[in-house]
């Protein structure tokens, strides 16, 4: 069996087939989404998304979901934001039947416009939540490693969670385990060119890799369809076989542990 930790799957180009993507990823033995926020006036849409298609018996996959503010989303920012997400956690996490398994996305990116100073602060305010309510977070880190790794240390962060895309060396990818994290790996290992990623990753501990799309956004080497898609989670998990010296078998076990364990999905 298999997860997506990370595909946007509330995003528009899916919406129109969500039905039968969902069947086609059960016929490829995917059998778990995690679907992570980006910005307050999607929340709500995710959450009913999940809750809608989690009770749909005949899909064999169970929804999960984040919630967070991406860097890329904060011109449409505002404080109150921060106490509608604490919220929302807060509720989520007190539902029987509870499908909230992180914060995020969140993080800091040099390629775009919002300042830095703006992002940290969002940053922060959001690492603080996810430490009061005991999740693990979802980050997005964009030129900006080193600066990521000093704020969670001096904030002391505790909980952990997924260096989503992860695309760097095995000394960076070190540090971020010792912080309690996962790498999530994607498209980026399916391309021949991705040599240091790729050697990093067939040394770094095997405990310590989820898997993931991002779709419909990361493509995959030679893709051939306008968006990325979660039922490339298999090519994907195929180019990270090739380069381990473990079988395919004891990768796929020990990956879908690793992402059960990091977003404490333990019921099912």
């Amino acid at each position: 069996m298999f997860i997506d930790s990370h595909c946007h799957f509330n995003f528009d180009c899916f919406k129109a087939d969500h039905d039968n993507l969902l069947s086609a990823l059960s016929d490829t033995n995917i059998n778990k989404l995690i679907i992570p926020g980006t910005d307050a006036k999607r929340w709500p849409e995710i959450i009913d998304l999940v809750e809608k298609k989690t009770v749909v018996k005949e899909y064999k996959q169970t929804l999960y979901f984040a919630l967070g503010i991406h860097p890329h989303f904060l011109a449409d920012f505002e404080d109150n934001h921060l106490v509608q997400l604490k919220e929302l956690l807060i509720n989520s996490l007190k539902q029987s039947n509870n499908r909230c398994v992180a914060l995020g996305e969140i993080g800091l990116d040099k390629l775009i416009d919002t300042e830095l100073a703006t992002q940290e602060r969002v940053f922060l305010a959001q690492l603080a939540i996810a430490e009061c309510l005991n999740l693990p977070v979802i980050l997005h880190v964009v030129k900006t490693q080193s600066r990521v790794l000093q704020l969670l240390k001096e904030t002391k962060f505790s909980h952990g969670g997924v260096y989503h895309a992860f695309s760097g060396s095995e000394e960076i990818a070190n540090e971020f385990i010792k912080l309690g994290f996962k790498l999530g790996i994607g498209g980026v290992i399916t391309y021949p060119s991705a040599n240091k990623t790729r050697n990093a990753l067939s040394k770094l501990p095997l405990t310590s890799i989820v898997l993931e799309t991002d779709a419909p956004d990361m493509p995959i080497y030679q893709q051939s369809t306008s968006h990325n898609s979660p039922l490339n989670l298999k090519i994907i998990f195929e180019s990270l076989c090739e380069i381990r010296k473990e079988s395919s078998t004891v990768v796929a076990q020990q990956i879908y542990s690793n992402t059960k364990s990091i977003f404490s999905i333990i019921n099912d």
